[in-house]
């Protein structure tokens, strides 16, 4: 049995996870989990696993610690669900906020499975300087990217890393015409179930941006190429000097990444599985993306030129905007727009610690509150 502490529980990739650690109470238990602000599923985590000793909430909740009184309820500091017990931690939070999580998981020489893109994107060299001295092994919790990790090979390095994307709702609209765009549609996503913020930096590209980043800091490979692939059947592919190239593919759910990481190295279905149905034709369509028509592609790409303070913008910049649209106070085309502004402006400088990051990030956020006229 292996103890494990869940960040982000009531997320999507949160509540994926909590329904297969449900399935597999046998080999893991759960002894602590954050749910931010939203707390209306605790008392059902709570009720499914008996081992939960810490809960994390923005939130006091007062009622749940009358009923439950064996149980540590925090709300100052999320990183005080540490306890010394745990061996896997799975980083399901959002955004930067997240970054802290990854830094703390390897200082604890912990297995890390890690659905926080955002902690590679402002932190790629900071992870990779402190996992030369650590016992941590990071594995992704992310389609493309644990795709990526399948079909790697031992002997070999890849030459080519091919990231594929849905494109969204959004792949045969031009610029343009984005512009026509409103919240309703930018949250309907064709092939994902996802939360938010990861549905409109989908319609955006900013998401496969963010994957761009991380793929190069995970493995290592700075020929990253983004194709567009509607069906999201391929998750992504590896190319070899030979010139040959191997994907991984499956029926679009997170599950199928979640439960791989948990049974790594063996394989085991889960349930509700879903599988490959060949009686129709399936239809694998694959074009290399256009970068002036996705924009944030080409902004990804170039900061793999580019010291961190540029991907740090690209990131912070992002966050603040979608969450300015989410409320309704910006249009879905400006997202794009006001972030190429701070992309273009910031300064090129390499942030080494964790405060210099996180300083930079809070500058860039006010840097483009201003630029949004806020």
């Amino acid at each position: 049995m292996k103890n494990i502490i869940l960040f982000g529980a009531s997320g999507n990739i949160g509540k994926q996870c909590i329904k297969l650690l449900r399935e597999n109470k046998d080999k893991y238990n759960l002894i602590a989990l954050s749910v931010g602000e939203n707390d209306s599923e605790v008392e059902s985590f709570l009720l499914s696993f008996p081992s939960l000793k810490k809960i994390y909430s923005k939130k006091e909740l007062t009622y749940l610690k009358i009923k439950f009184p064996k149980v540590e309820f925090i709300s100052d500091d999320i990183l005080n669900l540490f306890n010394n017990k745990e061996e896997i931690i799975i980083n399901a939070l959002s955004g930067f906020y997240g970054l802290q999580v990854t830094l703390k998981t390897i200082e604890k020489n912990l297995v890390l499975l890690n659905a926080n893109k955002e902690s590679f994107v402002t932190a790629g060299n900071l992870i990779n300087q402190m996992l030369k001295t650590s016992k941590t092994k990071i594995y992704p919790i992310d389609s493309e990217h644990c795709a990526i990790f399948q079909c790697l090979e031992k002997e070999n390095k890849p030459t080519t890393l091919f990231l594929t994307a849905s494109g969204g709702s959004f792949r045969n609209l031009t610029l343009q015409e984005t512009k026509k765009v409103t919240l309703q549609d930018a949250l309907q996503h064709p092939n994902w179930n996802m939360g938010k913020k990861i549905t409109i930096d989908s319609s955006t590209m900013f998401n496969k941006a963010f994957e761009i980043l991380e793929a190069y800091y995970l493995f290592g490979v700075k020929n990253i190429k983004v194709l567009l692939h509607p069906q999201s059947i391929i998750h992504s592919m590896v190319g070899f000097n030979d010139g040959s190239i191997k994907a991984q593919l499956s029926v679009p759910d997170m599950k199928q990444v979640i439960n791989y990481f948990l049974h790594y190295p063996k394989r085991f279905s889960y349930y509700k599985q879903k599988d490959m149905q060949f009686n129709d034709l399936i239809n694998l369509e694959l074009k290399e993306i256009d970068q002036d028509r996705f924009k944030p592609i080409k902004f990804a790409l170039n900061c793999l030129k580019y010291k961190n303070s540029k991907s740090i913008a690209l990131n912070a910049s992002n966050e603040v905007c979608v969450d300015y649209f989410l409320k309704g106070k910006i249009k879905f085309y400006q997202i794009t727009e006001i972030v190429e502004m701070v992309f273009n402006e910031c300064e090129n400088i390499e942030l080494k610690t964790y405060d210099e990051i996180l300083k930079y990030d809070k500058a860039i956020r006010k840097i483009t509150l201003s630029r949004i006229g806020e």
